[in-house]
């Protein structure tokens, strides 16, 4: 029997006939990727080459979860899925993109759920609550054709319905009711959901949640119009589910052409991903290193050129004992790159780009951060000498850090790295 599940790697290569992928699956892929701006994956003959995009994609009955890759794939293919299954899923809790449960139980769920079916959960468990509280009620305004005269009568559309029915008054008045657009985005994740997803039990809580959304509007509005809400403090517990209900409907592609599978997807830029990763795990070690007054900032912008700046991922500061028992302040920039290189081959650009930065920004030295392939960390390399200023040294380093072992995270990498910068400065 095929499984339902694909599970592959970014930047691989999935083919028709594999793992139960077919022509059907590969044509609506095909036209969700058109839809996005063909940033996703790259399609071929009869083949679709992945990018640098992680998550999951359920076309029809088929689920593809596409999974990092820092290292070589192992014999031990399930090992390998099992190990990239549980660090996509730390690095998503860790950069704030979705609430796991830490106990031992939920984890072993964790584990047994696909990142869709995981985002679903969570998305069904925060509407549950706030349907418990109570969904919020908002004033808006209403237009309407009655028998009773309550508010503003609408001359125009009076003289074109009401012409000949004088005992109407086309109005137009404000109403206090839960039928407001943050209802109204739950209520259509929820419709997205009892029609797409393959997961029975999901299935049945959206529909059983759905009766409490029977006197609410689904949301009809343009994506745009997403990006522009404001959330007061009678909606701010609504800010998570409101995030994980527009990624629902972005990421809904529904196709009823005979022979197509409507299209739901949760995807993440690696590369993004990578750095808000980073960030966020380095900024809970801050606390630890309170002694050396450590600061963990996140991408500071700095204006060079007229209105053009420059914003590096990471700016770490600190203060340490010299030799001599003085205090002295340290400053470095470091900027996040997911990919692998040789132990002595940044680009050219990146080298470049942190040049700016310790310039900008006044610091020594800046560190291009990868995750470890079995390279070597070489230390700090220097930039030759400006022409402009040659009395300022600064330099720039490859550091290699071993964030995955066996089990998926290695959670001692950030502490490790503070360690190594505040003891090799």
């Amino acid at each position: 029997m095929v499984s339902k599940i694909i599970t592959t790697f970014e930047h691989s290569i999935l083919r028709i006939g594999e793992q139960g992928f077919k022509e059907s699956h590969f044509n609506a892929l095909v036209k969700y990727n058109d839809l996005h701006g063909s940033k996703y994956f790259t399609p071929g003959h009869r083949r679709i080459i992945f990018k640098s995009y992680v998550g999951v994609i359920q076309a029809g009955d088929k689920v593809i979860e596409v999974l990092p890759k820092a290292d070589n794939l192992s014999k031990d293919e399930d090992r390998t899925k099992n190990k990239w299954h549980s660090a996509l899923l730390y690095m998503l809790k860790k950069a704030g993109y979705i609430r796991l449960d830490d106990t031992e139980k939920a984890s072993q769920q964790y584990s047994k759920n696909n990142l869709l079916e995981i985002y679903l959960y969570n998305f069904l468990k925060e509407v549950e609550l706030l349907i418990h509280c109570g969904l919020v009620k908002k004033y808006h305004k209403v237009q309407q054709n009655k028998t009773v005269l309550k508010g503003r009568l609408l001359i125009e559309r009076q003289m074109l319905y009401n012409i000949i029915h004088k005992e109407r008054f086309f109005i137009e008045h404000t109403i206090y009711d839960r039928n407001n657009v943050f209802n109204s985005l739950l209520k259509k994740a929820l419709e997205i959901i009892q029609l797409t997803c393959t997961n029975y039990s999901i299935k049945q809580n959206a529909s059983k949640l759905l009766l409490n959304f029977e006197d609410i509007n689904s949301w009809r509005g343009n994506y745009e119009s997403l990006d522009k809400l404001v959330f007061d403090r009678k909606t701010k517990s609504y800010t998570y589910a409101i995030e994980l209900a527009r990624m629902i409907i972005m990421n809904y592609n529904p196709d009823m052409s005979a022979g197509n599978k409507p299209i739901l997807a949760i995807l993440f830029d690696m590369n993004r991903l990578f750095e808000k990763f980073i960030y966020r795990i380095l900024k809970s070690e801050a606390l630890f290193f309170s002694t050396n007054k450590l600061t963990v900032n996140y991408q500071n912008n700095r204006l060079f050129w007229k209105n053009k700046t420059l914003r590096p991922d990471i700016l770490i500061e600190f203060e340490k004992k010299d030799q001599a028992g003085k205090d002295v302040y340290c400053k470095f920039i470091v900027d996040t790159k997911w990919k692998a290189i040789g132990t002595n081959n940044p680009s050219g650009n990146d080298l470049r780009q942190m040049y700016a930065y310790n310039f900008q920004f006044g610091s020594h030295q800046s560190i291009l951060l990868y995750p470890s392939m079995g390279q070597e960390n070489l230390g700090p390399a220097f930039f030759e000498e400006s022409i402009l200023i040659p009395e300022i040294k600064h330099g720039c380093e490859l550091y290699f850090a071993e964030i995955f072992d066996d089990s998926g995270i290695n959670r001692q990498f950030a502490h490790n790295f503070i360690t190594y910068l505040i003891q090799n400065q």
